[in-house]
């Protein structure tokens, strides 16, 4: 049998293709290379955005709450949150150089005070951001760690969006931040008042006369009574009528026209307090309720307050004092 000769033409179209194949391996391989480089890439970065989370304790978070009131006391609610993340950044994730001093500093930065008529103005966010020449990139940091503190607090359960608490929170919100618009009692009291007095909406009164306030039915009330067992002081316990209303929504809408309509609620400065620890002690002064510990001692603006920092509730006042 006789070899065949490659001819001219065979051999460079073998050279062709041998020439394509080494280049198509060669842009296979590159290509391969980035896209293992590309998943480690991607791989980093999630990593490190999953593990750059915002870490408070118990302490620290004691410490923005209270400094942000100090530093709110006869003036308007101070976001803590916004102090948190903001400190977060410009610490470079150290609260341990953060201290009442330098919070309270920081939280001054929202107030500005118009001295001719001697009142104050919350100042948004990206104000104070811009104040502090913060760039672009640190902002986005902070708006991220502020979305990440939603479910950091006192009492983190009670934050969960899906948790019976916040539910209850959630529904009188809209219907507080209203009372507040209409009465001045801040939204925050209003839940707080609401929370103790109906155990969270599930206490007798509240389920069958939707009176979430325990507000008693006397001689002004001419409306739908129920008659039920209750405690006063420590733990004396008597019969007695309250309010009955068709909704929770009366029960809210009365609630505030009965504070404004009892002369002694505006005596003891209930509506000249811009801070609920102010109005809960006023509240308390004026008679609201007769609980009391063991000892005697008036505790009901002491169960407001816990309730409201456990609950993150005085950011809502923070919300509609920045919308005024």
């Amino acid at each position: 049998m006789k070899k065949k000769i490659p001819t001219k033409k065979n051999k460079k179209k073998s050279t062709l293709y041998g020439g394509l194949k080494r280049k198509l391996t060669k842009i296979l391989k590159t290509a391969f290379l980035l896209l293992v480089l590309s998943c480690i890439g991607f791989s980093l970065i999630y990593y490190l955005n999953r593990n750059d989370n915002i870490k408070m304790n118990y302490s620290d978070i004691n410490l923005y709450i209270n400094s942000a009131d100090n530093i709110s006391s006869g003036k308007l609610q101070v976001n803590w949150k916004y102090l948190a993340a903001i400190d977060w950044v410009r610490n470079e994730k150290d609260f341990s150089k953060s201290n009442d001093k330098n919070v309270s500093e920081l939280g001054q930065l929202f107030l500005e005070k118009n001295s001719k008529e001697n009142r104050y103005t919350l100042l948004s966010l990206d104000t104070t951001l811009n104040n502090l020449s913060f760039s672009n990139s640190q902002k986005r940091k902070i708006y991220k760690y502020i979305k990440q503190l939603e479910l950091i607090g006192l009492a983190p359960d009670n934050l969960e969006l899906d948790s019976s608490y916040k539910k209850f929170i959630n529904e009188l919100s809209p219907k507080a931040i209203e009372v507040y618009n209409k009465f001045g009692i801040l939204p925050s009291i209003t839940i707080s008042q609401a929370i103790l007095e109906s155990n969270w909406g599930k206490s007798e009164l509240s389920v069958t006369a939707n009176n979430l306030f325990g507000i008693k039915a006397d001689s002004s009330w001419d409306g739908e009574i129920v008659k039920l067992t209750t405690s006063e002081n420590y733990n004396d316990v008597i019969k007695a009528s309250f309010r009955s209303y068709e909704d929770k929504t009366d029960s809210l809408d009365d609630y505030g026209a009965f504070m404004l309509s009892n002369k002694r609620y505006k005596e003891n400065g209930v509506f000249n307090a811009t801070l609920y620890i102010a109005q809960a002690q006023a509240i308390e002064n004026a008679g609201y309720s007769t609980k009391k510990d063991i000892s005697g001692n008036k505790i009901y603006a002491d169960l407001l307050i816990n309730l409201i920092k456990e609950n993150d509730l005085q950011l809502l006042d923070n919300k509609v004092q920045g919308q005024k």
